[in-house]
């Protein structure tokens, strides 16, 4: 037997409908009810000052950031996204505010039964305002994870054709890249709103339905028509968006895993594709069974449509499948699944770019000759023998100067000198502000607000010292060269991430000298500027920093620098595009400007197997459709299209019309730069290894898998990256600067192949693969490491150096290729335990079955055209730059008596530079050594004789 009211004691049933007993034994009364809360002024006043100080961190991020987007100019861009993050959220909030609150309150307000001690569940005070509250909130979290995918509707709303249909459906490409992803989302969004709006309605009517019988029995009620109603007709919109799910997933086959290739195979589309379409019809078929239940009750029609859909999910998309893939398509698999391999392969390459590599033999393949060295002067006077992690630290011992600078990674480019193209090396002198001795506001914020200027040094060139000659070097920058540095300042960097005032009253530290340090003011209009207290006020807000305010250094002209880390930079302008791992740095007309390579990338490309990046994520479609500039001095960005056939960038350029401009409005001094990125070759090598095969049968026995051969650096061993160089390809006549990543066989360490990525602005973009003769043996990078090791010439000395307090490091190994021959070449480093200064004191350079190892790349050339020894001389002691005799000068010209006069030794000087010329003519490589070598004795002498009058470095070696 169920209580009623009047058996709940006195005090508690007071206590729970809020009466009043008048303080003594009294009749009860009942107050009137008061002002509901949500009509009282000071709940609003209260509620908007609690939002106000939550959402503050955001309204002052806005408008500095809206400050920061107009001083760049992108405001529109800034606008257009602001926009449609908050369009999308607020369509969202309110599509699931309404969802709930319908939802919730209908429940609310048809619980009419008495549930804890006999009251009506209505009237518990403030649960309409509770529920609101709660479906507010909810509201606000999908609307906040809906926000977070504006990047796909904006992808949605201006999206372009692709020009190419998918081939089993038929549907433009386009469909997957942007359509699919939107249907995908907006399903997923909902279901799992309507169960939480499910859910709460459960639990009003689910107590609404309960009441404590005799002895505390809980009794469950009859189940009134409404609540049916209401539960039916969530299930069938639920059940509804589940049928829309298997819709979807008969195109997401299209990206199946499970197949002998990546994308739907035979079994796919011949047992999972008809099972899918049955498991819709009959999920459907519950959803409207549901609906049914929302007009008369006929509960057991769900029960049956469910039954044939489990039954069905169970035969269809289990069994069958499993049995065709056993018993039908196992057996005859190359037969079964070649179209579906063949559509792998296609549209893979196309995704990639692969299908625009232009595939060439590389027949004849011969010993390197004298001819080849004298047909490829420009490509041997350019050989990279700096390797750029040893140049790192030269360059940090050699060129930081101060603890509190340092060295952006190493960057490889070409620079027009003096008449020729020249491949060089050089990294941008950043601050650390780590380094600092003293660290305070002042001098974090205000002085030191720049790194300064830039190290260059040729790839081909060595001091003495076994140390990089600089082309460009010191503070303030000093260059030998015909290039020249007028805006050294770096306030935008690569490892620039703090935030500085620049115009202050404090003038700001550029570089140091003997005696005193050297300072100037910012010149620029780069950053923020703060002239009002608003501006102030905000940036002080958002910074944490209340110095802003209450310095005396802050002036009306202050301006603030912040997101200055370039690839940041770029982010909060473009937060769609993908950025190159590597930006680089270039003078372009005595201006510092970085360079940044940007890609479009989707992983919703029906059929492309797709690759995985460092931190997890997968993609399938890559273009390096964009290339960033960043000024290093005003920190102005801009955008050039690289490839705008790209249709993920034209649906980006239509989105924010006059961001992209043509490539042909960048400067000519920034487009000689331009180079083919590292990241998109790498992502397109690596695909290339399996996807060069174009037959089926081939590609189905991996017959001709191709790996990325390894090298030696120092005593590990590592997959060889790709580098730059500059060489002329076959059957061209000009030198160009390459992007190159030679092939091994699967298993095998021979050279099978190698592919170029043109850099040129002519030819910019285009890959050629060269295919080696299969019947032929040419030495991988592997093998010729191998050969290196196993010499026992070489292997002796390294083991000697390493013996002596010395460590050998050897550097990338490089392969050229000349004509129709292969020249490798192998940088040898020794730094000294006690330094931290590696210095190249040895090349190694092979060719065929020769391998030999000199002091200087041009002695290596001569030994090896000879077919001289591996080592001339073993050295037991690690050499020190400069000190060691030199052996072997011509005979023909006397050497300087010890007493020569300057007169004396400047003649020897010239006639061994007229000797190695004529040396280098004739291709006599080792006569070319010794006189090179000759000649610089007598100009040391003649520094030595002179008290430093001449230049210490040796006139520009003539290199073959």
């Amino acid at each position: 037997m169920s209580r009623d009211l009047n058996d709940i004691p006195e005090v508690f049933r007071r206590a729970w409908l809020g009466e009043d007993s008048g303080g003594g034994g009294g009749p009860v009364v009942t107050p009137r009810r008061g002002t509901p809360l949500w009509r009282r002024r000071w709940f609003w006043l209260a509620a908007l000052a609690f939002g106000f100080w939550l959402s503050w961190d955001w309204l002052v991020t806005t408008y500095t950031e809206w400050l920061w987007f107009g001083g760049l100019g992108y405001q529109s861009v800034w606008l257009r996204q602001w926009g449609l993050q908050v369009a999308a959220f607020a369509v969202l909030f309110v599509l699931a505010a309404a969802i709930l609150l319908l939802n919730w309150h209908a429940a609310r307000a048809r619980s009419v039964r008495p549930v804890l001690f006999g009251a009506q569940l209505w009237e518990i005070p403030y649960l309409s305002a509770l529920v609101t509250a709660a479906a507010l909130f909810m509201a606000f979290l999908f609307g906040t994870g809906g926000a977070s995918q504006w990047r796909t509707f904006l992808r949605y709303v201006y999206r372009v054709p692709y020009g190419e249909a998918d081939p089993v459906f038929g549907l433009d490409i386009s469909f997957y890249l942007f359509e699919l992803p939107v249907y995908r989302f907006v399903q997923g969004w909902l279901m799992p709103l309507l169960v939480v709006a499910l859910l709460g309605a459960l639990v009003f009517y689910g107590a609404a339905l309960l009441r404590f019988g005799a002895e505390g029995r809980v009794e469950i009620q009859e189940v009134p028509p409404h609540v049916r109603r209401h539960v039916a007709l969530l299930a069938a919109l639920f059940f509804g968006l589940w049928a829309v799910g298997y819709w979807m997933d008969s195109y997401s086959l299209l990206f199946s895993p499970s197949g002998v290739v990546f994308g739907a195979g035979y079994t796919d589309l011949h047992a999972t594709l008809p099972a899918l379409r049955v498991q819709m019809v009959l999920m459907a078929l519950v959803a409207l069974a549901f609906l049914v239940n929302v007009f008369r009750n006929a509960l057991r029609l769900p029960l049956y449509a469910g039954g044939l859909w489990l039954l069905a999910t169970l035969v269809g998309g289990l069994l069958v499948p499993g049995i065709m893939q056993s018993y039908l398509v196992e057996p005859n698999e190359l037969a079964r699944e070649t179209p579906y391999i063949e559509n792998n392969i296609r549209l893979t390459r196309m995704a990639f770019g692969l299908d625009q590599i232009d595939t060439q033999p590389f027949t004849d393949v011969s010993v390197l000759s004298e001819q080849d060295l004298e047909e490829n002067d420009v490509a041997l006077s350019n050989i990279r023998l700096w390797d750029y992690r040893p140049l790192y630290d030269a360059y940090q011992q050699l060129q930081a100067l101060r603890p509190y600078y340092h060295f952006t990674p190493i960057d490889v480019d070409r620079y027009e000198i003096e008449g020729e193209t020249r491949q060089v090396m050089l990294a941008a002198r950043e601050l650390n502000k780590a380094g600092l001795q003293s660290p305070s506001w002042v001098n974090q914020r205000l002085e030191f607000t720049h790194g300064y200027g830039i190290a260059m040094n040729p790839v081909d060139r060595v001091s003495e010292q076994g140390r990089p000659e600089f082309f460009i070097q010191d503070l303030p920058p000093t260059s030998t060269v015909d290039l020249e540095i007028t805006r050294p300042e770096l306030y935008f960097g690569e490892t620039t991430n703090d935030v500085v005032y620049v115009n202050s009253t404090l003038e700001e530290f550029d570089y140091p000298m003997d005696d005193r340090s050297v300072y100037s003011n910012y010149e620029g209009t780069g950053g923020v500027p703060i002239s009002s207290w608003l501006e102030r006020f905000a940036f002080t807000s958002r910074f944490g920093d209340t110095n802003l305010i209450l310095s005396d250094y802050i002036t009306p002209e202050t301006r603030v620098l912040f997101h200055r880390q370039i690839s940041e930079r770029i982010r909060q302008i473009t937060p769609f595009l993908t950025l190159d791992s590597d930006p680089y740095i270039v003078v372009a007309e005595g201006r510092l400007v970085w360079m940044v390579d940007a890609y479009t990338v989707s992983g919703d490309f029906p059929y492309a197997t797709p690759l995985g990046t460092p931190d997890g994520e997968q993609f399938n479609y890559i273009r390096n459709a964009v290339k960033v500039t960043v000024d290093a001095y005003e920190g102005d960005v801009a955008y050039y299209l690289a490839d705008p056939s790209d249709p993920l960038i034209q649906t980006y350029a239509r989105a924010f019309p006059g961001l992209f401009r043509p490539m042909d409005e960048m400067p000519e001094a920034l487009r000689a730069h331009i180079r083919y990125p590292e990241d998109y070759f790498t992502a397109q090598t690596r695909q290339y290894l399996q996807y060069h095969m174009t037959n089926v049968q081939i590609f189905y026995n991996q017959e001709d898998l191709w790996a990325i051969p390894e090298e030696t650096f120092g005593d590990n061993q590592q997959p060889m990256e790709p580098y730059y160089v500059m060489f002329r390809l076959p059957g061209e006549e000009e030198t160009e600067y390459l992007l190159i990543q030679p092939y091994t066989p699967a298993s095998r360490n021979n050279m099978v192949a190698w592919v170029a990525a043109r850099s040129d602005p002519e030819q910019y973009g285009e890959l050629v693969a060269y295919e080696l003769p299969r019947q032929e043996l040419v030495f991988g990078p592997s093998q010729v490491e191998a050969r290196i090791n196993q010499d026992p010439q070489i292997s002796e000395q390294l083991t000697l150096w390493n013996q002596q307090g010395s460590n050998v490091i050897r550097g990338n190994l490089i392969v050229i290729p000349l004509n129709n021959s292969f020249l490798y070449v192998e940088p040898l480093y020794l730094q000294a335990e006690s330094s931290a200064i590696p210095e190249l004191q040895r090349v190694i350079v092979a060719s065929g079955e020769t391998v030999v190892m000199r002091e200087t790349l041009a002695e290596a050339l001569a030994a090896l055209i000879e077919d001289a020894p591996a080592v001339d001389t073993i050295v037991a002691e690690p050499p020190v730059g400069g000190d060691e005799e030199v052996e072997g000068t011509a005979d023909a010209i006397p050497t300087p008596a010890d007493d020569a006069t300057v007169e004396e030794l400047i003649r020897s000087a010239n006639a061994h530079f007229e000797a190695a010329e004529a040396a280098q003519r004739d291709g006599d490589w080792a006569a070319y050594g010794r006189e090179q070598e000759a000649l610089e004795r007598d100009l040391q002498r003649l520094v030595e004789l002179t008290g430093g009058g001449l230049p210490e470095a040796t006139p520009e070696a003539v290199t073959p």
